[in-house]
């Protein structure tokens, strides 16, 4: 392992180990009743259990071999357009809504950019928008955005039923 490689690795381990101190700090509460610091101390006890594991399984061993650039080979249009569609999603999604925004976003990354038939696109892109519903407004009761348009689809609705 690259002397880089392992900066990087000690970097991150100290930083998730950080983050899980101060999120035990805020309260992790319990599963039933999450607490502030729940999220944070999972994903940075996620983090700092991988940087610990790669640290020991590349102890005497080589991880990459020869390191190229990063995005040799890679498609870097995909690249692009998959991190215009991450930071349009929050901007999107309080004018958007939810269901729409989830919709479109699915069907975007199936259809831009790992190209599959319209059929498949449509069907994954329903589905994951409801199991998605399912699992954080039904099961987790995490309200979730409508989006200004149903609002004024249901005015409309309304003017018109007058």
């Amino acid at each position: 392992m690259e002397k880089r490689q392992k900066i990087t690795l000690i970097f991150w381990l100290c930083l998730s180990l950080f983050v899980c101190i101060e999120s035990w700090r805020l309260g992790l509460g319990s599963f039933n009743a999450p607490g502030p610091g729940f999220l944070p101390f999972g994903a940075s006890l996620s983090i700092l259990l991988l940087s610990f594991l790669l640290l020991l399984k590349e102890r005497g061993k080589k991880f990459i071999g020869k390191a190229g650039p990063l995005f040799r080979g890679k498609r870097i249009r995909n690249v692009i357009f998959i991190l215009a569609g991450i930071f349009a999603f929050p901007l999107l999604l309080g004018r958007l809504g939810f269901f729409l925004c989830t919709f479109l976003f699915i069907g975007f990354c199936l259809k831009i950019i790992v190209p599959h038939r319209w059929r498949v696109v449509l069907g994954m892109s329903v589905g994951v928008t409801i199991a998605c519903y399912l699992l954080f407004d039904t099961w987790l009761t995490i309200q979730l955005p409508k989006g200004t348009w149903v609002n004024q689809l249901l005015n409309l609705a309304t003017h018109l039923w007058k």
